[in-house]
């Protein structure tokens, strides 16, 4: 008989799925409860005591698979290349050295493909690429003896790859991998649905903004603006390509530093397959500042950088701690966009997750707010549950669960 155990699944972040049978136990994500959450500590979980077989991580977030050092090695992990390499180059930035090495030489760490189906005793668990505003996300059909349940990690339609083009008509693709893999044309019964409900509550009325319309505001926005800093996540794979495609359309180069470059590169190398789009070919790394140690050619290198990114404009994506670079351009008048969760810079939104520094920097440069959310809207969740049409269902990732 199975069982399904969800832990903190009514707080957004640090949710822990538990399916199991008589003979065989998974586990849907490991991670972190986000500052702002109504309990913000990590539970307790006993690996001792559970005889978990393998974990799976829809994706790459820290409230997803921010726990993974936890897990004993012996225990199997199931997540994307993708993940894997982000995790990687951020861990490496943040001079992390114990976790890389765990990541090289941790046993039992299998990458997961989409529609390839991952066999784990009685278990069956078939990974599908969602939209999310992690390029590496999935939802998981999770096929046990007795029932059939989909976990949909985190998702949304309104990113660039939320939507394709078929037969002259514009389709939704999560709903139409639910229907023809998921529901199987309607063959397979969905006994148990688990779907995020990030967006519910007063986020509900948060306006619809999809990457598509930020795309074609940021091209017109930039015809008037050419020299724009970025304040944005290292890992927003569709918003970074948003602003990007925006720059090149308006002849500005795309700034960053080295590390954000490396997960530009490994969005780069996974999308080739599939589109040029986030192609990221035509990047450049931030010129440092020239202090008296520079060395002359040095000197000349950056100062003629400087003078090609003053010449042509640029986005360059930066923290609170650029300043020093961000005044070499003060007198160009740039802005500041800030393409983040409005909670991280306002208390009244974020709690515990407001962040007085980021929200000071936002404020002494103007920011201005170009963002979208990387989660579905109330009336794309209602979709996914129509679509599936389970027996039983269970919206977790949120604070509002009465909603």
């Amino acid at each position: 008989m199975t069982n399904i155990k969800i832990y903190q699944g009514d707080q957004i972040g640090g949710c822990i799925t538990v399916i199991s049978t008589d003979n065989t136990k998974i586990v849907i994500d490991f991670g972190e409860s986000l500052p702002g959450a109504e309990v913000v500590e990590n539970i307790e979980f006993g690996w001792d005591m559970e005889n978990v077989d393998a974990v799976f991580f829809t994706h790459y977030h820290g409230d997803h698979i921010g726990r993974f050092m936890e897990i004993p090695d012996d225990v199997k992990l199931y997540m994307g290349e993708v993940t894997w390499k982000v995790l990687k180059n951020l861990y490496t930035a943040l001079k992390k050295d114990d976790i890389v090495e765990h990541l090289d030489n941790r046993p039992n760490v299998l990458f997961i493909k989409p529609n390839d189906a991952i066999e784990v005793g009685d278990i069956r668990v078939t990974p599908y690429s969602v939209d999310h505003s992690a390029f590496d996300a999935y939802m998981f059909l999770v096929e046990t003896p007795d029932k059939n349940i989909l976990h949909t990690g985190d998702y949304r339609d309104h990113g660039h790859r939320g939507h394709n083009i078929k037969n002259g008509k514009d389709m939704n693709v999560m709903l139409e991998v639910i229907r023809c893999y998921v529901r199987d044309f309607g063959r397979r019964k969905i006994d148990f649905l688990i779907t995020e409900g990030t967006m519910m509550g007063d986020r509900k009325n948060d306006k619809r903004y999809s990457e598509k319309m930020m795309l074609k505001d940021a091209k017109e926005y930039f015809k008037n603006h050419k020299y724009v800093f970025l304040k944005i996540s290292s890992t927003n794979a569709d918003s970074l390509a948003t602003f990007y495609h925006a720059a090149r359309a308006n002849g500005m180069g795309f700034y960053a530093n080295k590390y954000v470059l490396k997960q530009l590169d490994v969005f780069k190398e996974a999308g080739s397959q599939y589109t040029d789009f986030y192609d990221f070919r035509d990047k450049w790394e931030i010129p440092f500042i020239p202090n008296d140690n520079t060395s002359k050619e040095t000197r000349q290198k950056l100062n003629a950088k400087i003078k090609h990114m003053r010449k042509d404009g640029f986005v360059m994506v930066v923290s609170e701690y650029y300043d020093e670079i961000m005044e070499e351009f003060a007198d160009l008048d740039p802005i500041l966009i800030y393409s983040m969760w409005k909670g991280y810079i306002d208390k009244r939104i974020g709690k515990e997750a407001y962040n007085p520094e980021l929200a000071e920097f936002c404020k002494r440069h103007n920011a201005i707010d170009m963002h979208t959310s990387g989660h579905a809207y109330p009336e794309m969740i209602e979709a996914v549950i129509n679509a599936v049409d389970p027996a039983d269902v269970k919206i977790i990732h949120t604070d509002v669960k009465e909603e």
